[in-house]
């Protein structure tokens, strides 16, 4: 990649944690699936079944890109553990950093190799959608959301593109909070495309169809970070707490624009 003057012909977002403060939502989808499964398996509930510490670790390995890829994870070491309560079976950061050192590519690989698998991995999934998205029970945590960038598309400098390990139907919500309906499916790449984070191939379809060479992608976890690694050209924002190593990190988003190509909304 580019370190040289930043001089992008195009912007890429990934949405959560960048263009949108979600980390209230998922977190809380995520402590709200492992506490109801823990407790069907018979676990006394006296902690939550989540943390920010907890994130921390697994939004820095890229096998663990996509949140719901979490919550099967943590279920399932959970209840493969021993112990009465919750407090007892939950990992702590450091014990979990161990865990998965030995974890990299698909964690569908990994997880059954290290750990009984009570839960399947899109009965997770489905747990974890309805409670965000609201299926059965309205109106969804997603309602949590609040844009990090209160600005249309059409205002930017530079044409926008989205990569983002939400799926299609996650997506349509988005617009709504960010209130960017109509933004252009065609570039928006999104999990039900088949192209999942960190694989490079997202920037390589948005750059080959619309005619780019120096995407600025603004991302927040590693396998964001891998994904521009892999793509090989443009520049790389680490957005928010997660990547403070990074050549080019920022707090948030609106810091990262201002900064990088001076534009403000």
């Amino acid at each position: 990649m580019e370190s040289d003057k930043v001089t992008p012909d195009c912007l890429v977002f990934d949405v959560d944690g960048v263009l949108i403060e979600s980390g209230d939502s998922y977190q809380g989808v995520m402590r709200a699936v492992v506490e109801d499964v823990s407790r069907a398996s018979g676990f006394e509930i006296d902690m939550p079944g989540y943390s920010k510490e907890l994130n921390s670790v697994f939004k820095n390995n890229d096998s663990f890109n996509d949140d719901y890829d979490i919550i099967w994870a943590l279920a399932n070491i959970v209840v493969s553990r021993k112990g009465k309560k919750l407090s007892e079976a939950m990992p702590s950061p450091e014990a979990l950093g161990k865990m998965l050192s030995t974890c990299s590519g698909d964690c569908g690989e990994w997880l059954p190799r290290h750990f009984a698998i009570k839960y399947g991995r899109l009965e997770i999934r489905a747990l974890g959608q309805d409670a965000y998205c609201g299926v059965k029970n309205p109106p969804g945590m997603w309602t949590r959301d609040v844009p990090a960038l209160e600005a249309r598309w059409e205002s930017m400098p530079y044409p926008v593109y989205i990569y983002t390990g939400r799926d299609l139907k996650e997506w349509r919500l988005a617009e709504i909070v960010l209130k960017w309906e109509g933004f252009p499916l065609d570039r928006v790449v999104h999990a039900d495309t088949g192209i999942r984070k960190p694989s490079p191939k997202g920037l390589e379809y948005i750059c080959g169809r619309f005619g780019h060479e120096r995407p600025l992608f603004l991302g927040d976890t590693m396998g964001d970070r891998m994904a521009a690694s892999g793509f090989g050209k443009g520049w790389f924002a680490a957005i928010g707490d997660l990547m403070p190593d990074a050549p080019l990190s920022f707090p948030d988003v609106k810091t990262a624009l201002s900064s990088l190509i001076g534009w403000r909304p």
